[in-house]
């Protein structure tokens, strides 16, 4: 009943034209109005478009899409395009349609511009496929029908497209006494997506899995396959939205959010009940708060999903109580579409279940009113197979239209051997012709290297701008910081009626901040002195154990922490590495201290050991922190780059850290065999090479 009503709202939804928050809403504008930087513009662009809703949300989506023209963003381009083309797609407004497909074609590139123009063009066939009954709708079916079982050079997206089209074609019918042939081939189409699009990066093939996820949904016959695609759908909602893109868009819609715990409210057979009254709370908390997001109403959806909450967890009596509710819906909306077929499909339902409670008078009444609507519905079920049929006849003749072409086209093959002469007097000629397009494919591949070192090089000032900005922008914060706490216990110390420990500590206070501007304008310095001078810093044997110690108690003293071991590890008769001892201290510093941050309780092990052999001392320093993931190993070493915006520092101490490690002829960086916390590995050269 539900999958029926939602997919008749699937392509063609309306949302609600208040915004989610008008606060938050005027909080963006205001953002808006002073954002300096293009980046900038950008994201707040972006969640405007996604907490406005109808006309207010394309308006946003195509200042967005100037501005990110103007950025020459790729993402920010694909993502105004995709509200812009829904809208106008989902409202059947043509010629806007055409314009921005047109836009989309020209504007991007590679799989974002396939998946976008490929999904939308799917979705304007669906929406005839769907709502309309005539020739149109045969010869679409016709055509993709056709086009799967005779081209075999189909790629994966157009395969996906053409059985996301199919399955949805009979999704919207209700035929008693046929559900179980018809689910199993609408889920059958829709299996074939999702099995199509599994080694497609999600970015690309989000739309189609996530209808096609609702859909299996919501067709499975099982409960068990239910409850498993319903756990799928809701992983893979939550898999994308902790992308690095999603996670800055906090307003998108909650609709396909709300149906997969809404399917997983029915989940009590598979997953126990408790599971399934935890996706139901979650539900109801999602349905109340976002109201405007639900895929039908938000009335409709928290009646079907509490009579299917109840019918599972087997607390029948309530659950035909939301049947009535259900149908009472039906019966006093007003709707422009004929509900009666989803009428009958409750009334089965409270049918089955008055019997299961032994309310047969209940069920008998129940079960007269079910007898008049269905007669009803077989008349126009038998019309609507009559039209299956027919088109199933006309793919058959093409089918067999086209084999006979390409038997003609095999008669007429051989039919061109006896032109080989012709051909052959005609060699020179090609020669020629094949010597000119070489000439200009030499000059065409010039051509392309000289734009991809354009490309190179606009990327590059892109990357000094971004790098400009993310340096004054944590400068600014990381110097601000620190003076204002300097300047506020600096007023409170010269307060009279403060007390002499307050005052320790408030002096305290003060130490600890100009320490942290001046360790962090040291590193600048650093910085900016090791960029103007490529020359590599003077080495000498040093005793590393010493200094190790140094650092380590000065670690202890300024920032030491109760709940955490701080112990250093080496061989002392084999503690001379060759060496600068001041750049070597430095490293130490920001290393131990990074670690400090990062790590609550446990342990921090400064250990080194000689390696002969190798001709290396190599240091350990190994915190029982949070760590990093994998795919960061790397990156924590470029400039400006921090594992936690939340966590003081400006972005430069591990970077610094590698630029002196270098100079100094050795190496740095993560263990990527530890997994307790975070290793970062120091190389030196025990003699001079």
């Amino acid at each position: 009943m539900k999958r029926c009503l939602i997919l008749i709202y699937l392509f063609g939804y309306v949302l609600f034209a208040v915004a989610n928050n008008p606060a938050t809403k005027e909080v963006l504008s205001a953002g808006l109005k002073s954002a300096t930087s293009g980046r900038e513009k950008l994201e707040i662009l972006t969640n405007l478009m996604d907490i406005s809703r109808q006309q207010e949300q394309v308006d946003y989506a195509k200042e967005l899409y100037k501005e990110a023209i103007a950025e020459n963003n790729d993402y920010y381009k694909e993502a105004a395009l995709t509200e812009i083309l829904r809208f106008y797609v989902n409202n059947d407004i043509k010629d806007s349609t055409d314009v921005y497909m047109g836009e989309a074609k020209r504007e991007l590139t590679g799989k974002a511009r396939d998946f976008l123009i490929t999904y939308m063009q799917t979705i304007i066939d669906v929406r005839v496929v769907f709502y309309t009954e005539g020739e149109d709708r045969k010869k679409l079916i016709e055509q993709y029908q056709l086009k799967l079982e005779t081209d075999k050079d189909l790629s994966p997206l157009e395969k996906m497209s053409i059985n996301y089209l199919l399955g949805m074609a009979y999704s919207n019918r209700v035929e008693p006494g046929n559900e179980e042939n018809q689910h199993n081939d609408i889920c059958a189409r829709f299996k074939e997506v999702i099995s199509l699009s599994e080694n497609i990066p999600l970015q690309y093939s989000y739309l189609f899995r996530l209808n096609s996820f609702n859909i299996l949904t919501l067709y499975s016959l099982d409960q068990a396959d239910q409850a498993k695609y319903a756990l799928r759908y809701l992983n893979m909602q939550k898999e994308y939205a902790e992308t690095k893109e999603m996670k800055k868009r906090p307003y998108v819609t909650k609709r396909h959010l709300l149906n997969a715990y809404s399917s997983l409210a029915c989940s009590a057979r598979t997953f126990g009940r408790d599971m399934a009254t935890s996706y139901y709370q979650h539900f109801t908390e999602l349905n109340m708060k976002y109201p405007e997001d639900a895929a039908f109403s938000a009335e409709y959806d928290r009646l079907f999903t509490s009579l299917n909450y109840y019918r599972t967890t087997d607390r029948l009596l309530k659950a035909t109580e939301y049947c009535d509710s259900v149908m009472h819906y039906f019966r006093t909306a007003d709707f422009k579409i004929d509900l009666s077929d989803h009428i009958i499909s409750t009334l089965k339902d409270k049918i089955d279940m008055l019997d299961s409670l032994h309310l047969y008078k209940d069920a008998y009444e129940a079960q007269k009113e079910y007898t008049v609507l269905l007669d009803s519905t077989r008349l126009k079920n038998m019309n609507e197979k009559l039209e299956d049929l027919e088109i199933k006849k006309r793919v058959d003749e093409l089918v067999i239209e086209k084999k006979a072409l390409e038997v003609d086209l095999q008669k007429s093959r051989n039919q061109l051997y006896m032109f080989l002469s012709l051909f052959i007097l005609a060699v020179s000629s090609a020669i020629f012709v094949a010597f000119r397009l070489w000439k200009i494919n030499a000059l065409y591949i010039k051509l392309q290297e000289s734009n991809h070192q354009v490309i190179l090089a606009s990327e590059k000032a892109q990357e000094s701008e971004r790098m400009k900005n993310a340096f004054i922008k944590n400068m600014c914060h990381e110097v601000r910081t620190p003076l204002n706490a300097i300047n506020g216990f600096a007023d409170l110390i010269t307060e009279e009626d403060i007390t002499a420990e307050e005052k320790q500590e408030f002096s305290k206070i003060i130490f600890e901040n100009c320490n942290h501007i001046t360790s962090m304008m040291n590193s600048v310095l650093e910085i900016a002195q090791l960029d103007s001078n490529k020359e590599e810093l003077s080495l000498s044997p040093v005793n590393i154990h010493l200094l190790c110690s140094c650092e380590m108690e000065q670690l202890k003293r300024l920032n030491g922490k109760a709940d955490i071991e701080y112990r250093i590890e080496g061989d002392r008769e084999k503690d001379i590495a060759y060496t600068n001892a001041n750049h070597f201290s430095l490293i130490l510093s920001h290393l131990l201290n990074n670690a400090n941050k990062f790590t609550k309780k446990g342990n921090i092990i400064l250990s080194y050991k000689a390696e002969e052999e190798q001709n290396q001392m190599v240091i350990y320093i190994t915190d029982t922190g949070c760590g990093i993931s994998s795919d960061k190993r790397e990156w924590i070493f470029e400039r400006f780059t921090k594992a936690d915006d939340f966590v003081p520092g400006s972005g430069l101490g591990l970077y610094l850290c590698r630029q002196i490690a270098h100079r100094m002829k050795g190496k740095i960086y993560v263990d990527p065999d530890y997994s307790a916390g975070l290793r970062i590995v120091l190389t030196l050269p025990l003699k001079p090479e």
